[in-house]
């Protein structure tokens, strides 16, 4: 295993990097997210949980990713959450979320 990546100094949560080497080995998960997160915008939705999302990728796409056992690890939904806030800060606050390593 890589060395933990350092950010300011402080070593990242090993959850974060693998968080990281997943979302840019399979930017076709991020692409379904946001499809299925704008298309519950545009039905209305103000405010949901991350579970509407990513069953639908799990359960309504034969998405293949790199990870061996999973095609999208629970551990990851609160990263995609705050990655979707942080680029689309006009729905911040979309995903219900409590506090999280995905915040450090």
């Amino acid at each position: 295993m890589k060395p933990q990546q350092l950010e300011l100094g402080v070593a990242k949560h090993p959850l974060r990097v693998a968080f990281e080497k997943f979302d840019d080995n399979n930017p076709h998960v991020w692409d379904l997210f946001k499809q299925f997160t704008f298309e519950a915008i545009r039905k209305g939705h103000r405010a949901f949980s991350i579970a509407l999302v990513t069953e639908r990728i799990r359960w309504e796409t034969t998405v293949n990713t790199t990870d061996p056992d999973f095609k999208l690890r629970n551990s990851f939904k609160a990263f995609y959450a705050r990655k979707f806030h942080q680029e689309y800060p006009m729905y911040d606050g979309i995903f219900r979320t409590k506090p999280s390593v995905a915040d450090l």
